[in-house]
């Protein structure tokens, strides 16, 4: 309970004081093992992001997404599908150079939940979690009029979870790295 409200307090405090708010589409690829071989396609991430400014070069940065990627079981290639719904809030320090051009890098805790559907008669066939993991992100941004904004960035999230199985005679390696790399564009508007 406490975490949620730690959680609503800081979107909303950066909600209060925006300076930015930013589409980010992107593709996800998995960095664990496991991941990679079920779903060796990675996956579709979509984030939108705000900053609130707390001094000259530091925002507040509060970001709330969807990822969702399909693949297939390791051994008898029956289909499965993922989501992840990541929330996270940090710090964004901001360089600017050369006028309208903008260096960015942000970093804070994430809190994630993710649901996996499987079609293997083998395995649980849907499986809900979530937990609290870390994001960084950096990248290069264009103000491209007095209030549009685009760029690119590559993000890097930690997301690890320990997953039960729940039916009887299936073996479990514990817990799972569901975090990687994406990368993408920002489209965005400047208060």
């Amino acid at each position: 309970m406490y975490k949620k409200i730690a959680l609503l307090s800081g979107l909303f405090c950066t909600l209060q004081r925006a300076s930015d708010i930013v589409i980010k589409p992107s593709y996800f690829f998995f960095s664990a093992s496991p991941m990679k071989h079920i779903y060796h396609h990675g996956g579709f991430e979509i984030q939108a992001s705000v900053s609130g400014s707390c001094c000259d070069y530091f925002d507040l940065y509060g970001s709330v997404g969807c990822r969702k990627a399909w693949g297939r079981a390791l051994n008898t290639c029956e289909k499965t599908s993922l989501t992840v719904v990541p929330i996270d809030i940090g710090i964004k320090p901001t360089l600017n150079f050369c006028g309208r051009f903008y260096y960015f890098f942000a970093i804070g805790p994430r809190f994630f939940y993710f649901h996996q559907h499987n079609n293997s008669p083998y395995v649980d066939r849907i499986i809900n979690g979530g937990g609290v993991g870390l994001f960084v992100n950096t990248g290069f941004n264009v103000q491209l009029t007095d209030c549009f904004l685009l760029g690119i960035f590559g993000e890097y999230s930690y997301e690890k979870k320990t997953v039960c199985p729940k039916k009887p005679n299936v073996l479990s390696n514990g817990s799972i790295q569901i975090g990687g790399f994406a990368f993408g564009v920002s489209l965005g508007y400047v208060f």
